[in-house]
């Protein structure tokens, strides 16, 4: 999906308190870009003109449903918005009751009152954020019910050695990269990229072996930014310098300090600095 966010948020001012707040914060925990108002505005922004991005850009919509809701003409616009996006069965819509009942729902829209939703009344923020998770991104929940399941594993589990021909690799894509991940990794290919002996085809293919790729992009984002800043700070030409800046900076991304023959002492720290510097977390 290559919408920017993943979620957009309809809710009245009265309810940040006592559910929206929480819920987009649980959300934003699970690795979803939420357009959420008080996440996504800024000083100065146009409030319609905002509001219609993240209608417009946003692959889902979770409408906070409360007496409040019903009674505002501004929640009446973006619900009006987002069920114009629900063609051809499409599921765009994602309901939450709060603090209200299916009768007053169904005086507000019949559409909505038939509609399956979520109810603050019966599952707590945690269970909320699941649920949605479930629908908005299944392979990030599928992900995280495979690390549940094997941390009960791993729990109960016991050591015991293998031999290293024993391992199995991925040998099969996970994901497709989008056009926009595509033209990133693209970016990557031409800078610090051109050190590995790898193709276009096969990073992009590596990338996709990947069930979040846009994770591992973004570190490989990070290491270039490093590569090219250090490279035209001390205009470097040779191959196997810059070699050695590639490997240095890929040992940083998995908090390892590779040997290195060409860079100096001063040099390596120096480059360290870049990255700590550049990096941010995903």
């Amino acid at each position: 999906m290559d919408k920017k966010w993943d979620a957009f948020i309809s809710q009245a001012s009265e309810d940040k308190d006592t559910i929206v707040r929480e819920l987009a914060t649980a959300l934003g925990k699970l690795h979803l870009k939420v357009w959420y108002d008080e996440f996504s505005l800024t000083v100065g922004d146009s409030l319609s003109k905002s509001i219609d991005e993240g209608l417009l850009k946003s692959n889902f919509g979770v409408i906070i449903i409360s007496k409040d809701f019903l009674r505002k003409k501004w929640t009446d616009y973006e619900y009006r918005s987002l069920l114009s996006k629900e063609e051809n069965g499409k599921k765009i819509v994602l309901p939450i009751w709060h603090n209200i009942t299916r009768e007053e729902v169904k005086e507000f829209s019949l559409y909505l009152s038939d509609k399956v939703a979520l109810d603050t009344s019966k599952h707590s923020v945690g269970q909320l954020s699941l649920r949605l998770l479930q629908v908005i991104n299944p392979a990030i929940f599928d992900n995280l019910r495979r690390y549940l399941k094997f941390k009960e594993i791993l729990k109960n589990g016991e050591t015991v050695n293998v031999k290293r021909s024993d391992l199995k690799f991925q040998d099969k894509p996970l994901s497709k990269l989008t056009k926009q991940q595509i033209i990133r990794v693209k970016a990557i290919q031409h800078g610090i990229g051109q050190n590995f002996d790898v193709s276009l085809e096969n990073s992009i293919y590596n990338f996709e072996l990947d069930l979040q790729p846009d994770r591992e992009i973004q570190t490989y984002e990070i290491m270039n930014a490093c590569y090219l800043e250090f490279i035209h700070k001390y205009k470097v030409e040779s191959p196997i310098v810059k070699k050695d800046i590639a490997v240095l900076l890929l040992g940083f991304s998995i908090g390892q300090l590779l040997k290195v023959k060409k860079l100096t002492e001063e040099q390596q720290l120096e480059l360290f600095e870049f990255w700590k510097e550049n990096y941010y977390d995903y």
